[in-house]
């Protein structure tokens, strides 16, 4: 009897960690998982230290250092033909928000849209409708036609935008003044130009911050929510916008020190883009180094996404004192930045939509690169199925869910509402619009501009063999041409697309009259 029970108490003692191990690794899985979406601002597809597609060695850069970005990449899934919703930020924030193309808003004919978007889900709204003890927060620049608290965010920073992250904000500096001085400055002291980058006012400044841009204020705000989060044992939501790398250039002494002295590189060579960049860099760094020390790393997905191509080239370029003077100023020494992709910001031709766009965490097998095209407007209904919402996405949602390809390796389309990704502006900017559909292409061009030859006109491209968009196909496929074509027609018609020109100001703006006329 004696060795019976010591028999059964040895096997107790075996058996008891196993239990509970696997009664922990079950909380684990139906424990709803933590959310982080970090969005860089103007940051192109190539200007991080790791390859945006390990296929082509020409996709990162040869001077910009982004180890935590690239650490992340690497523990997780990069996505090498990753979009933007729009290649400029307040359409691709508004569009984020609602996970609606930005046809359907902020480009449309009804510009009385942003008053009417109560009953419109977001990703804050969706992820607690999946789940109410989901805390959501967004921390940033908003720069949408919404306010934060009715689009269901718990924490915010208010109604910001560009000037919030600028040198130029608050009446900080008189930008028209600086931009001034500087041309003055390059013509006395006869600056070299060696790019022949043209010259006008909205140029870049530089200066240092220990700061620079609010990257370590934003961090310690978003740090300091998700412990509170934790305390709480609440999962959470949080959208981490970062201002850099917008327009003005700043950064931390010792990061410019440190790329004035390293060579440059024949693709890049801006030390004070690079010292900026860096930092943004280290406060991603900091945010991933939370997440670990906190013990959540088995329970949180890191999403990042810029949000829009890059700038394609700096201009006239100031460099700003402790006193705010003006101490030298230069001339870019490379006119485009965003080599192998055509264009930059704004533009719709790849270097102004294509983006770095990663992911890590639960489930997500390290080291992956994923081919399939992707895009912000996933955002919501991926969150939504991360959070558990088993409700069928309304037709006007233009994303998938990319929680298939997340946790599948094999898995080569996204559920869409249509195949093709399609992108468009109009109104207070020249009227365009593109549409990609497996390997094609094609970009309309609806009224005469300036800048390109032969507008209005369509434009077709194979961006599996011409990613740079140099070989206009359209006249050798018109049947694919006018099969796309009628394609984006057809969506642009039935969501009552604006395409024409207009004089308006953005949504955002019209948004904050309204609120300052009800006061």
């Amino acid at each position: 009897m004696k060795n019976k029970f010591w028999k059964i108490l040895s096997l107790v003692l075996i058996l008891t960690p196993i239990f509970i191990t696997a009664c922990t690794e079950a909380e684990k899985t139906d424990a709803p998982p933590n959310i982080i979406l970090i969005i860089t601002d103007d940051q192109g597809w190539t200007q991080t230290s790791h390859m945006a597609d390990p296929n082509i060695p020409g996709s990162k850069s040869d001077y910009y250092e982004t180890p935590n970005m690239d650490k992340l990449a690497a523990s997780g899934v990069l996505f090498s033909q990753g979009y933007a919703p729009n290649p400029i930020c307040s359409p691709t924030r508004n569009s984020l928000l609602f996970g609606q193309n930005a046809s359907r808003h902020i480009y449309n004919q009804d510009l009385e849209w942003y008053k009417n978007t109560e009953d419109w889900l977001t990703i804050p709204k969706v992820i607690k409708s999946a789940n109410p003890d989901y805390k959501t927060a967004h921390i940033g620049k908003w720069h949408v036609a919404n306010i934060p608290a009715e689009a269901g965010y718990d924490y915010d920073d208010g109604l910001t935008s560009n000037s919030m992250g600028e040198i130029f904000g608050d009446e900080f500096l008189r930008f028209k003044d600086y931009s001034q001085q500087v041309k003055d400055y390059v013509t006395e002291n006869q600056v070299e130009n060696p790019a022949g980058v043209r010259m006008f006012g909205n140029g870049s400044m530089y200066w240092s911050d220990e700061n620079p841009k609010d990257i370590f204020g934003l961090t310690k705000r978003a740090t300091d929510f998700m412990k509170g989060c934790i305390e709480e044992d609440r999962p959470f939501y949080v959208q981490v916008s970062h201002y850099a790398t917008h327009l003005s250039l700043v950064s931390r002494k010792e990061t410019y020190e440190y790329f004035k002295s390293k060579k440059p590189g024949e693709k890049h060579n801006s030390a004070e883009f690079a010292a900026m960049l860096k930092d943004l860099d280290t406060g991603i760094g900091m945010l991933m180094d939370f997440v670990k020390e906190a013990g959540i790393e088995d329970n949180t997905y890191i999403f990042l996404m810029g949000d829009n191509g890059g700038r394609e080239t700096f201009n006239q370029m100031g460099i700003i004192d402790e006193n705010k003077n003006l101490a030298d100023a230069h001339f870019a020494g490379i006119k485009h930045r965003n080599i192998p992709l055509r264009e930059g910001k704004h533009s719709f031709y790849e270097g102004g939509l294509r983006v770095p766009f990663m992911a890590a965490g639960p489930d997500i097998k390290p080291g992956r690169v994923c081919e399939v095209p992707v895009s912000g407007l996933d955002f919501l209904p991926t969150f939504a199925e991360l959070a558990g919402y088993s409700t069928e996405m309304p037709e006007y949602i233009d994303g998938g869910s990319l929680v298939p390809i997340l946790l599948n390796e094999g898995t080569e389309r996204v559920a869409r509402n249509r195949e093709a990704l399609i992108f468009h502006q109009a109104l207070h900017r020249p009227p365009r619009t593109a549409i990609r559909k497996g390997n094609y292409k094609l970009i309309k061009i609806w009224t005469h501009e300036n800048r390109y030859e032969n507008s209005p006109k369509v434009e077709l491209f194979d961006l599996s063999t011409d990613l740079s968009e140099t070989t206009d196909l359209s006249e050798e496929f018109p049947e694919i041409t006018k099969e796309l074509e009628a394609d984006l027609m057809e969506f642009l018609d039935e969501v009552n697309a604006e395409t024409g020109e207009g004089k308006l100001r953005g949504p955002y703006y019209r948004l904050l009259e309204d609120l300052e006329e009800k006061k």
